[in-house]
């Protein structure tokens, strides 16, 4: 009775004894420093955010000069892209300047919707080149200034002006030429020919100077179908051969005597008689 007693006794004592909930110890101090740690991070991270948005000025509307406008990006002073940019339409303020600079060359490039390249404009060191199957400049009213296609250049301008010399390979097709109000007009060929045509006819005129033609072998004036007509008060034939025979001097049937009408018509005469025309040739202008 006295055991049982006894061991009765042992263990109501060892089920009352509390027992230790929780982390404790070496642990605990473990856990406490790892959760310092994490907040020690999360407050640098975000104190950097912080200083991020501060330094490049984010904002709702955009980030530093950078601004997201209702039909686009609008971007304020300089900017640097370090890759291709694509872009719809390219403006500045009204106003203001667009300027366009790079370390190498401007290069702008348009390509259809199958990706194809299109015309293309390369602003190099002192040069400038245009890519493209037709090439024109209008005015603000929108007419054509300047068309090229192919192997065709149409000038849209009533009078160009042109101060140095222009030589020209091929043919000019031009309804009028002036010259300078300060000088001459000179048209030349150092190897061929100048060669002038109009299909309703062709009209030299000079309102203020002189018409000279100069050559060093013959000059040939030829109407094929018409008249030539020579229209002036004084008309001057110099240097012209004068034939002085002798009496014992051979005689030439084909030589003539040249004769003119009232109305200007010069033609040949017998050359031993007067001049003397019939009506169909004097009569008829």
């Amino acid at each position: 009775m006295d055991g049982e007693a006894s061991t009765t006794g042992l263990t109501t004592d060892l089920t009352l004894q509390p027992q230790p909930v929780g982390i404790y110890g070496w642990r605990k101090r473990c856990l406490y420093g790892f959760v310092l740690f994490l907040m020690l991070v999360i407050i640098i991270n975000l104190a950097l955010t912080i200083w991020i948005l501060r330094v490049l000025s984010f904002s709702v509307d955009g980030m530093g000069k950078l601004r997201i406008v209702p039909k686009g990006i609008r971007l304020e002073g300089e900017a640097e892209f370090l890759h291709p940019l694509y872009v719809q339409d390219v403006r500045t303020e009204e106003g203001q300047v667009m300027y366009l600079e790079s370390a190498e060359n401007i290069k702008l490039q348009a390509r259809s919707h199958y990706n194809n390249t299109g015309g293309s404009l390369l602003l190099g060191n002192n040069k400038l080149m245009a890519s493209c199957d037709e090439f024109e400049i209008v005015n603000g009213q929108g007419q054509t200034r300047l068309s090229i296609k192919e192997d065709i250049i149409t000038l849209g301008m009533t009078d160009l002006h042109y101060l140095g010399r222009a030589v020209f390979e091929g043919s000019v097709q031009t309804p009028t030429i002036k010259a300078p109000l300060a000088g001459p007009l000179k048209m030349t060929s150092d190897g061929s020919k100048v060669e002038i045509a109009g299909v309703g006819g062709v009209s030299l005129v000079a309102k203020g100077g002189d018409i000279t033609l100069n050559s060093a072998d013959n000059v040939h004036i030829q109407s094929t179908e018409g008249s030539i007509f020579l229209d002036s008060k004084n008309i001057f034939m110099k240097n012209i051969m004068v034939s002085e025979p002798n009496a014992n001097g051979q005689s030439y049937g084909d030589i003539y005597q040249l004769c003119m009408c009232t109305n200007g018509r010069i033609f040949l005469g017998a050359p031993s008689d007067n001049c003397h025309a019939t009506k169909d040739i004097c009569g008829n202008k």
